[in-house]
């Protein structure tokens, strides 16, 4: 994309959303990339880059197990590795193995979840190769340090290191016992100079002992001494020790050697890394701010919905502040927006995010906005914000926005979109005002899209008579004079200039004379403005309340409507069981009226088949019950055992009058009847 001038302040705000991006990169060749993006004009390139992202996006939100540890950047190693008999340092090696090792854990996560195809695009052509780590591991421990087992070798030297180290230690023992007998030893006894282990010897001493002085301190009271006794040992063991770095050198030399074959595979799996790691940081931002994957299409058209400048966001966020968000469409028809409305209501803010947003959309960056959210591929963004007055080229505010103008009329085209703040400032407002309507009128002959902020009375007025403009006005509280931050669409705004100077505290003689001052025509126009916005206000809100009230209704309605028809439902459904019970019934009398119809005529025995058919029909009892007479029985007296004539519980007479007994059952006491008594048999 041509961006026009290079610096601006909508430069600087995207460097600003690129820097707390990288911020969340895990290495600096991916933060490095962060901030190397610029916006595209390949539509395919867009789309692949807000895809990977948004399937990284949807990763981190579903809590995937995506290696995000073992992140390292290998840059320096890689320019080494090219250097034909560089030696790798073991740091350097066990960088590039664990490269190996997360590039490996990468591959397998995307061989286990195939949900995300274009992350997985990434790894064309890339296998793992585990030899680049085992070799290493075989070499260094994870300290970095070279192995014994490395070569037979270094096994060899480190062993009799050890011991010559050992015998060393021995001889120095006797010499510091003798020493210390004969009073020559310092308070220190021990010491090292020159990478040699020396004692630290009284000064007087120093002649009469055999041996090496390699220093003397400082006051001159103490010699540094290596005796003759442990000489040859410590010649042996530092020949060792050089032996040993040899060893060593060598080992790495082949190391490294054996990396240098794998030079590309390391090099793929670095910009394996460095990709995972630049969406990773997107994905972050993208969750952080709640930013949403735009549709790319393919006429230029800005549909933005409820989207908020990121800068804000980031800002605000630490703050625990709101930002109030906007909604905007350009499309052929409605091509150019005019964004009127009074000082600091938001109008240059929500231009920029507009030029923002649209930035980050072609660099591949989700945009803070709602899904459902659609831009178009521009190639071309023109803008004209800020004061461009330049002291160097002795040009005024004016004449620079006047040399951007002639650029944009130069550059402009049917995929360019232009950013104009306070278009025609800087000169008298009538000639201004004239000459900006020209060139919006220019600007729109050449089917180009923008956005522009002004005061200028006359350019309203074009917005509303001349087709492929549109008004749009930022909310004033007129109740409690500050602005709201809010983008209306299809409406001028007035510019309040009164009412703000009244806000900021400006005696009011002087607002007073300043309205007396201004033509009653232009002043008219401004309280028709004012009068609209809040007509609008009132017809909203009045709006809103109908719309609450036509919800309400509609549920009402509709649960009526479910109410009715299930009763409906229900209706039929018992009529259908009634009719379908009755039929039945009917069949089954009809059957048996058959039957003993034939039965009476073929029986001789009439009345014993009348009298089954009654029996059966229940117009006749033929189990009639029983009635039992119960008598008193006369054992039943006080203390004798009882029950109930139907009961299984057994109580204790407690006393008897002529037809009644007191029984205790367990804890409780009841008078009954004798007729309903009887021994209990146990």
């Amino acid at each position: 994309m041509y961006i026009f001038p290079s610096q601006s302040l909508l430069a600087d705000e995207f460097n600003a959303v690129k820097a707390n991006i990288a911020q969340s990169c895990l290495t600096p060749a991916a933060a490095q990339e962060i901030l190397n993006l610029t916006p595209s004009t390949d539509r395919n390139y867009i789309e692949l880059q807000l895809g990977r992202t948004e399937e990284m996006r949807r990763l981190l939100a579903d809590a995937e197990p995506f290696p995000v540890s073992g992140y390292c950047d290998v840059t320096k190693e890689l320019q080494l590795l090219k250097i034909e008999n560089s030696v790798l340092l073991p740091s350097q090696a066990l960088q590039l193995a664990a490269l190996t090792h997360t590039v490996g854990l990468i591959i397998k996560f995307f061989n286990q979840a195939p949900r995300y195809p274009l992350l997985t695009q990434i790894l064309n052509d890339c296998f793992f190769e585990p030899a680049i780590a085992s070799e290493v591991e075989r070499v260094l421990d994870t300290f970095g340090v070279v192995r014994s087992s490395a070569s037979t070798e270094l096994l060899h030297i480190r062993r009799t290191l050890q011991r010559q180290r050992a015998e060393s230690d021995r001889a120095y023992q006797q010499v510091i016992a003798r020493y210390k007998k004969n009073g020559w030893l310092t308070d220190s006894e021990e010491s090292s100079r020159n990478g040699r282990r020396v004692l630290s010897i009284v000064a007087e001493q120093k002649r009469t002992i055999n041996g090496v002085i390699h220093d003397v301190s400082a006051t001159g009271k103490t010699a540094f001494v290596e005796p003759d006794e442990v000489l040859h040992i410590n010649n042996h063991i530092q020949q060792l020790e050089q032996d040993e770095r040899l060893e060593i050198t060598r080992i790495m030399r082949q190391l490294t050697v054996f990396l240098r074959n794998y030079y590309t595979t390391l090099q793929q799996y670095a910009f394996i890394l460095t990709q995972m790691d630049m969406h990773h940081a997107k994905a972050l931002f993208a969750l952080n701010y709640r930013a949403v994957k735009p549709e790319i299409t393919n006429n230029p058209e800005i549909n933005l919905i409820n989207a908020s400048h990121p800068i804000l966001l980031i800002q605000q966020k630490d703050i625990q502040k709101s930002v109030v968000p906007f909604t905007l469409h350009l499309n052929h028809d409605k091509r150019i927006l005019i964004i009127s409305g009074p000082n600091a209501g938001g109008k240059t803010v929500c231009m920029k995010a507009v030029g923002l947003l649209l930035i980050m959309a072609q660099s591949g960056i989700h945009i803070t906005a709602k899904t459902g959210t659609t831009v178009g591929v521009f190639n071309k963004l023109l803008i004209d914000i800020g004061d461009s007055q330049s002291i160097e080229y002795e040009l005024s505010t004016y004449s620079s926005r006047l040399k951007n103008m002639k650029v944009f009329f130069e550059q402009v085209d049917n995929k360019s979109l232009f950013l104009i703040d306070e278009l025609g400032s800087g000169t008298d407002p009538q000639l201004g005002g004239a000459l900006a309507e020209a060139m919006l009128e220019t600007l729109n002959q050449n089917h180009s899209f923008g956005i522009v902020t002004t005061h200028y009375m006359n350019l309203k007025v074009l917005a509303e008579k001349v087709p492929g403009f549109v008004n749009g006005s930022m909310s004033f509280d007129k109740r409690n004079l500050k602005p709201l931050f809010q983008l209306q669409i299809g409406k001028p705004g007035s510019s309040y200039t009164f009412i703000v100077a009244e806000r900021s505290g400006l005696p009011q003689q002087i607002i007073n004379s300043a309205r007396a001052k201004v033509p009653k025509s232009h002043m008219l126009l401004e309280k028709l403005l004012s009068k609209v916005e809040k007509d609008k206000i009132v017809i909203e809100e009045k709006l809103k309340a109908i719309l609450q009230k036509e919800k309400t209704l509609n549920t009402l309605i509709k649960q009526n409507d479910e109410l009715i028809y299930k009763n409906e439902n229900l209706k039929n459904s018992l009529q259908q069981h009634l009719r379908s019970h009755q039929e039945n019934l009917d069949r089954k009398a009809e059957a048996r009226i058959k039957k003993f119809a034939l039965d009476l005529k073929q029986a001789k025995n009439k009345k014993a088949v009348i009298e089954k058919f009654l029996s059966e029909a229940g117009l006749k009892n033929k189990n009639k019950e029983k009635v039992v007479h119960r008598t008193i029985d006369p054992r039943i007296i006080s203390g004798t055992t009882v029950k109930l004539y139907n009961g299984k519980v057994s109580g204790i007479v407690q006393s008897v009058d002529q037809e009644n007994a007191t029984v205790l059952f367990g804890n409780f006491t009841t008078k009954c009847k004798l007729t309903d008594l009887i021994l209990d048999s146990k």
